[in-house]
C-alpha cells in the first residue's frame, strides 16, 4: 500500500511542477502558422519554422517580438533582477566575454558580426531549452 500512496504523490507532484511551469511560462503550447504568420509576416515566420524543425511554439513567436522591441530584459545569475539590453548591447557584451575567455584559454573564436546574428543565437538557445521567455517577455537563462 506504501508503494502506490508514493507513486499517487509522486504523480500529484509532477503535476503540480507542471502547472507551475505553465504558469511562469504559458507560451510553451503549439502556434498555428497562421497566428504566426499575422504576428511576424509570412517570411519570419517561414524561416522560424524552419529553425525550429516544423513546429512553432506561442513562445517561439512571442521571443521573435521581444526581440524586435528596442530593448529586451534578460534574467539570469549575473542579473537576478534583470537587465535591459538592446541587440547591439548584447553582441558587445558577448564579443567582449568570448574575446576575454579565448585570451584566458587560447581557443580561437568566431565574434557576432551584426545584430541579426544574436538574434539567430538566441533563438538556437530558445531551440535548445537554454533559455525561455517568460509570460512578462523576459528571457531567463534556465539553469544546467
Amino acid at each position: 500500500m506504501a508503494k502506490k500512496k508514493t507513486t499517487k504523490s509522486s504523480k500529484r507532484r509532477q503535476q503540480v511542477l507542471a502547472r507551475r511551469e505553465y504558469v511562469l511560462y504559458p507560451g510553451y503550447v503549439f502556434c498555428p502558422l497562421a497566428e504566426a504568420e499575422h504576428a511576424l509576416g509570412a517570411a519570419r515566420a517561414g524561416e522560424l519554422l524552419g529553425l525550429y524543425g516544423g513546429e512553432l511554439r506561442k513562445a517561439d513567436v512571442q521571443l521573435e517580438q521581444v526581440l524586435r522591441e528596442e530593448q529586451f530584459r534578460v534574467v539570469d545569475t549575473a542579473h537576478p533582477d534583470g537587465q535591459a539590453w538592446t541587440l547591439r548591447e548584447y553582441m558587445d557584451d558577448w564579443n567582449r566575454d568570448l574575446a576575454a575567455d579565448a585570451e584566458q584559454t587560447g581557443d580561437e573564436y568566431d565574434l557576432l558580426s551584426d545584430e541579426q546574428a544574436v538574434v539567430e543565437m538566441l533563438h538556437y538557445w530558445h531551440r535548445s531549452d537554454r533559455i525561455c521567455i517568460t509570460r512578462d517577455g523576459v528571457i531567463e537563462w534556465q539553469p544546467l
